[in-house]
């Protein structure tokens, strides 16, 4: 299979944005349900760099929809959200690891490699900085991070649910592509 990116055609490149787009407004829905930590960003940043990073501003995508969200639910400390919207810049460059040569195995190293690396940046900042609840130790961080696993099964488990709907709906509905479109993504 070729470079994702070099071979989309313009009608998948709009259906990404738009589950993109889709994926992430998810955190409104399950902030208002209460539902902590369950959501479709990370997933969305992940599939954004496997499927929008031919374009320039594909990874504004995730980040603009991630500014309005915050804006109705509400801004936290700056330097945390830095480092929250830093661990989507790399959940999508992970995504970008997909696009190369996709795969099943690739799907799942970037599925778990987005989550798993924002459960441990995100909480490696909230350790030092932001809490006095575990010692500035080595067994402080491994004790902070254990206390977050409860918190991360949701995390991971919306991850890799989301990823799973944006990267088999994308494939799937490429199926419906006028056939002309399905000639020119394969060649």
């Amino acid at each position: 299979m070729n470079n994702i990116s070099k071979d989309q055609s313009k009608e998948e490149f709009l259906l990404a944005v738009g589950l993109v787009v889709i994926g992430i407004a998810t955190r409104l829905i399950f902030h208002v349900l209460n539902i902590n930590n369950f959501n479709a960003v990370t997933a969305s940043a992940v599939f954004a760099g496997a499927y929008l990073s031919r374009s320039r501003y594909a990874l504004l995508i995730p980040i603009i929809t991630m500014l309005f969200t915050d804006a109705i639910i509400g801004f936290y400390d700056a330097p945390y959200m830095a480092v929250v919207y830093g661990s989507f810049v790399l959940a999508f460059l992970i995504g970008k690891f997909y696009s190369r040569k996709p795969s099943f195995l690739r799907y799942i190293l970037v599925a778990l490699g987005g989550s798993v690396s924002f459960f441990l940046i995100t909480n490696f900042a909230w350790w030092p900085f932001y809490t006095t609840l575990y010692p500035h130790t080595l067994s402080g961080l491994i004790e902070s991070y254990t206390m977050g696993l409860p918190f991360y099964k949701y995390s991971l488990i919306s991850d890799l649910l989301f990823s799973a709907v944006l990267f088999g709906g994308f494939e799937m509905a490429k199926v419906y592509l006028p056939k002309e479109r399905k000639e020119l993504a394969v060649n």
